[in-house]
C-alpha cells in the first residue's frame, strides 16, 4: 500500500540496515517514523504524518529553552544503539544584507533525561492523533450506521440470504429425500433451525449500537456438507464450535464488516469498548504528558469524557 501522508495511518516501511530508528520526528515534513515490536517479537517500521495541529501543539508544548521560534527543532532520532540526534535551526541576522535566515546544527547540549523527556513527548503527541482520529472516524461512522437507510439495507442483504438458503436446503425435508452420509437429514434441521433462531434484525435491540456490535460478530453456519467433509467422522458436534461458522456464503461476498460507509465493524467495536471502558485507554503516563504540554490543543475529542486513564 502506497504511503500517504495525509491519512494518520501507520504504512509499513524498511529503513536502512546501518542505522534502525526507534522513534524519528522531522518537524518540517511532520513526519514521523516508530519502531512496533510485533506479535511474534520482532520489530517492524512504519512512517506517517502529524496533523499541522498536533505538529504545532507539538512545537509550542516543548521547553522553550529546547525550542522556540528563533531557535528551532528540526529533527529529533533515537536509534537501537542507543544514539540520538537533534538538529535545530537557529535564526541569524546578516548585517551586511541585513536579513534574517535559519541556519541548521547539532545540538548536544541536552541530557540523558531530557532526551527521554523529549521522546516520551514525541510518542505522547503520536497518542494523541491517534485518539483523535480513531474517535472522529469512530463517531461519523457509527451515525451513519445507526441511519435507517444503513440498518435497513443491512437487515435486508442478510433476511434475503436467509431466505435463499433455507430454500436451498428445502429438498432436504422432502419425505423422499436421500443422504450422502448417514445423519445427514439430521444436521440440516440443525442447520435450518440455526437460520431461523439466530438471523436477527434491528427490532431485536433496544439500541442500534448493541446491533452493529452483533453484526460485526455475526458468522454464518458451515451447511451440513462443509461440516461432513472437514470432519468425515464428526468427532466435534456439528455448531459447537467457532470454526464451524463463517462471515460469508457462497454468492454473497462478505457481509456486514465492510461497505461504502466504511469500516462498520470496527467502528462499532470501537464505540462499544469505549462505552464498556468508559473510554478508549490512555495510560497515566502519556496523560500526564498530554496535559503538561497542552498537546490536545484544539482537539475536542481527547479530554477526560473519552479517555479511560490506565496504570502505567
Amino acid at each position: 500500500m502506497a504511503f500517504n501522508p495525509d491519512d494518520f495511518q501507520f504504512e509499513s516501511i524498511t529503513p536502512p540496515e546501518k542505522r534502525k530508528p526507534i522513534l524519528e520526528w522531522n518537524a518540517l515534513s511532520r513526519l514521523i517514523v516508530v519502531r512496533v515490536k510485533d506479535s511474534d517479537g520482532e520489530y517492524s517500521y512504519h512512517a506517517s504524518q502529524l496533523s499541522d495541529e498536533v505538529n504545532k501543539n507539538l512545537l509550542a508544548g516543548i521547553p522553550d529553552e529546547w525550542s522556540n521560534d528563533n531557535d528551532r527543532i528540526i529533527d529529533f532520532s533515537i536509534y537501537e544503539d542507543g544514539e540520538y540526534i537533534l538538529d535545530k535551526e537557529k535564526l541569524k541576522f546578516d548585517f551586511s544584507n541585513k536579513t534574517s535566515k535559519y541556519i541548521r546544527y547539532n545540538y548536544g547540549e541536552l541530557s540523558t533525561a531530557q532526551i527521554t523527556e523529549l521522546f516520551n513527548i514525541v510518542k505522547a503527541a503520536i497518542e494523541v492523533q491517534r485518539v483523535d482520529g480513531e474517535i472522529e472516524r469512530s463517531r461519523e461512522i457509527i451515525d451513519l450506521a445507526k441511519s435507517t437507510e444503513y440498518t435497513i439495507t443491512l437487515d435486508a442483504a442478510r433476511q434475503k440470504v436467509k431466505a435463499t438458503l433455507l430454500q436451498k436446503s428445502d429438498w432436504t425435508q422432502l419425505a423422499d429425500a436421500t443422504e450422502i452420509f448417514e445423519g445427514e437429514i439430521e444436521l440440516w434441521k440443525q442447520y435450518r433451525t440455526y437460520l431461523r433462531d439466530n438471523i436477527k434484525s434491528p427490532n431485536d435491540f433496544e439500541d442500534l449500537l448493541e446491533y452493529l456490535v452483533w453484526d460485526a460478530g455475526f458468522k454464518w453456519p458451515l451447511t451440513p456438507h462443509e461440516y461432513h467433509s472437514s470432519d468425515p467422522e464428526h468427532s466435534v458436534e456439528y455448531l459447537s464450535t467457532s470454526n464451524q461458522f463463517k462471515k460469508s456464503v457462497e454468492g454473497t461476498g462478505k457481509f456486514a464488516v465492510e461497505s461504502i460507509y466504511g469500516n462498520v465493524e470496527e467502528a462499532a467495536l470501537i464505540e462499544k469498548e469505549k462505552i464498556n471502558n468508559g473510554g478508549i485507554p490512555v495510560t497515566t503516563q502519556i496523560w500526564d504528558k498530554i496535559k503538561k504540554y497542552n498537546l490536545n490543543h484544539g482537539l475536542a475529542n481527547v479530554d477526560l469524557n473519552n479517555l479511560n486513564i490506565t496504570g502505567g
